[in-house]
């Protein structure tokens, strides 16, 4: 084996290791943690007691969250806008800082972005508005 090989193989060992252990460092939404055990149908209510209050003002919030309302094929839609304390309500990455919750007839229907984005999708439901303000 040739001498340059000798030192090529640890060499690219040792950038696949510090490539592993720089992964993807991205928090979960926030709630996440709050929200594991939580299942579909659960109440509003039910679903906010487990959540710390957020900081937004009351007017249009619920708890603190921005919350969205619809009106479609006759359901009451509601989408609350879950952020860690302290944001502001101005957020520059909402796919990182805000977590949706989907509550249909004051039913949950689902959380996280991969079910807000399949139905927003079906529904045609618009992303926040900045800032978030109430």
């Amino acid at each position: 084996m040739p001498m340059r090989s000798l030192f090529l193989l640890p060499a690219l060992l040792l950038l696949a290791l510090i490539l592993v252990a720089c992964g993807d460092r991205t928090p979960p939404p926030p709630g996440t943690e709050e929200l594991a055990e939580v299942e579909e149908g659960a109440s509003m209510s039910e679903v906010l007691a487990l959540l710390p209050a957020g900081d937004l003002p009351e007017n249009g919030t619920v708890q603190g969250y921005q919350r969205n309302r619809f009106l479609i094929d006759g359901a009451a839609i509601e989408v609350v806008w879950v952020h860690a304390p302290g944001s502001g309500g101005t957020f520059a990455h909402p796919r990182l800082e805000l977590n949706p919750l989907i509550f249909v007839g004051g039913a949950l229907d689902g959380w996280g972005w991969a079910h807000f984005d399949a139905r927003a999708d079906e529904w045609s439901l618009p992303m926040p508005q900045q800032p978030m303000e109430g």
